[in-house]
This record gives structure tokens, sequence and C-alpha cells, in this order.
């Protein structure tokens, strides 16, 4: 047996006994059976936690990559091959890589930074590039999210991370939507106030508490200008609530007598006589 254990192959300028061949093997099932353990504990922990499927599937590809890793280096050192050359090579090369991939190794840290900080969450709208979008999946490197028209859009974590996303999901339990309308001059301020409060509060998706506010913004060039805002508990469907709002707006200022004017310009021509006609 022991014959057989110490039996030696050569591989190259290498010798490797049956013995290394199969503590190498034995490190990479150990490693199999480790990531297998790890994976068993996340469902747990999922399952009695808050962790979301954004921070579990972070988790698992670090400790997959470490493991392996680990496992690699492992297999080298009982193979009988001298890791101090390895080092050294691997640490030219991550200079040289590093430089050409800083965009993605800030991704990858940003990545860290969305799932483990808290700011952005699997499920939530964010307002990006004056677009809604909700929140699909984070990965190491990107996070997927989806528009209102369904489109799948891969966002670089870098720009969720670190420039101005509004999240709509998080901070104040309301999101404000406002609606803005101009009126003629001579209109009973009262009354198209007491419109535009009644056709907010028609959409069922607007909040009863608080109530909807209505604003008288400015005397414009041609109009009275109003303002009537909402709150709502879920933004995703804010154009199209915003887009109910109008219609029921125009409803009632034709019931009511209302006009909302456009604009008017007096146009004076002057002749090659210098005479101005109006």
């Amino acid at each position: 047996m022991n014959e057989l254990l110490n039996h030696t192959f050569t591989l190259g300028h290498h010798s490797v006994s049956v013995l290394e061949l199969v503590e190498a093997t034995a490190v990479v099932v150990l490693a199999r059976i480790g990531l297998a353990l790890v994976r068993r504990g996340l469902r747990r922990a999922r399952r009695v936690s808050s962790m979301d499927e954004g921070k579990q599937f972070i988790i698992r590809r670090l400790l997959t990559s470490v493991v392996w890793t680990l496992a690699a280096m492992g297999v080298l050192s009982v193979l009988g091959v001298d890791l101090t050359a390895l080092w050294a090579g691997s640490a030219a090369l991550l200079v040289g890589v590093g430089i050409g991939l800083q965009g993605f190794f800030n991704d990858v840290i940003s990545g860290f930074v969305l799932l483990f900080e808290g700011g952005v969450a699997v499920g939530n709208v964010l307002e990006v590039d004056g677009e809604l979008v909700r929140v699909e999946r984070i990965d190491l490197r990107s996070t997927r999210v989806v528009t209102v028209a369904g489109e799948l859009i891969v966002l670089p974590n870098s720009k969720v991370a670190g420039e101005a996303v509004v999240n709509l999901s998080q901070g104040d339990g309301a999101m404000r939507i406002r609606v803005n309308v101009g009126v003629a001059y001579g209109s009973d301020v009262a009354l198209v106030t007491r419109v535009l409060s009644e056709a907010m509060a028609l959409q069922p998706e607007v909040r009863k508490d608080p109530q909807p506010a209505v604003f008288f913004q400015d005397f414009g060039e041609s109009s009275l200008d109003f303002s009537v805002m909402g709150w709502l508990d879920d933004p995703w469907d804010r154009m199209g609530i915003q887009s109910r709002v109008r219609t029921a707006i125009d409803a009632k200022f034709r019931e009511h007598g209302i006009v909302v004017p456009f604009p008017q310009r007096d146009v004076h021509v002057v002749d090659h006589r210098g005479v101005s006609n109006t």
C-alpha cells in the first residue's frame, strides 16, 4: 500500500506521487462540501431573517471565489509547486490588469456598497435620468432594472451608487405627485381650487391622508397658474395617475365652464413708410 501511495508520475520536470494526487483530490472535495454547506446555511438564513436575494447572491459569489482560490492554492502546495514565484508573477499581472479594469473594479466595489449599505434593494422603484425603473436584481458588477414599458436595462453599479439616483421606495412613506394647470384670468379662484382638489381625490391610488393640496402658483402671462398635489403609496404608475388626473380636470373644467387659455400675442407690422399697423 505504501509503495502504491509513494509511486510517482513525472510531468515534465515535476514529479507527483499518488499520495499527493489523493491529497489534492481531497482538498477539492472538501471545498465542494464546504460550499454546499455554506449555500444551505444561506438559504436557511434567508428564511429566518430579512436577507434579500441580492445580498444572498453577493455573499455566495464572494465565498465561492474565496473558497476556490484557497482550494487552488492548497492543491498547488500539496503538489509541491513553489507559490513564491507564482505570487510574484501574479502581483505584476494584477497591477497591469488593475490599470486596465479600473471601471470594472469601480462597479464591483459599488455593488458591495449597494448590497450592504442598503440604499437600494431588489424591488425598489428608482428614478434614473428622469425615468422610473424597478430593481429586479443586483449582481456583482451591474444592476438589472425594468422600465414602466417593460424594457430590461442593465446599469453599471457605479451609476446607481455614485450618481444622483432618486429612490422612491425609501424615505417617507408616500411619494408626492404634481399636476400643473393654468386658467383664464377672471376665473373663480375658489371654484378652481375645489375642482382641482376633487379631480386629484377621485383617483383611488391617491391617499386620503394627507389630503390633496392645491396651490395658486403665480400670475402667468396669459393665465392664473395652479398646482395640485397628491400622495401615493406606490409610485410605479405615477405617469398613468397624472394622466388620469389631467383627464378628470379637463372634464370638470368643461362641466363648470372653466377655461384653459392659450397664449395670445399682439403683432405690430411696420410698413416701409414707418407706419405701425396692429
